[in-house]
């Protein structure tokens, strides 16, 4: 895949947290299993938490050059 994680927030049950992914030109909520499996980086376990109501990360965008 070439989406890459931003964050995760926590889910209302074990196993239900969810990861932020930007994937090419479009951007989405998506489940851990479902992240784990389609094998985004980087890895769950190291997307920073995002509680609700907090400020999220900055999103990186993807594609997109800069030139000077």
């Amino acid at each position: 895949m070439d989406g890459t994680g931003q964050y995760r927030s926590r889910g209302a049950h074990p196993g239900g947290h969810t990861a932020f992914v930007n994937d090419r030109s479009i951007a989405f909520d998506i489940g851990e299993r479902l992240y784990r499996s389609r094998g985004y980086l980087p890895p769950f376990d190291e997307l920073p938490w995002v509680e609700p109501g907090e400020a999220r990360p900055a999103r990186v965008p993807t594609g997109i050059v800069k030139r000077r």
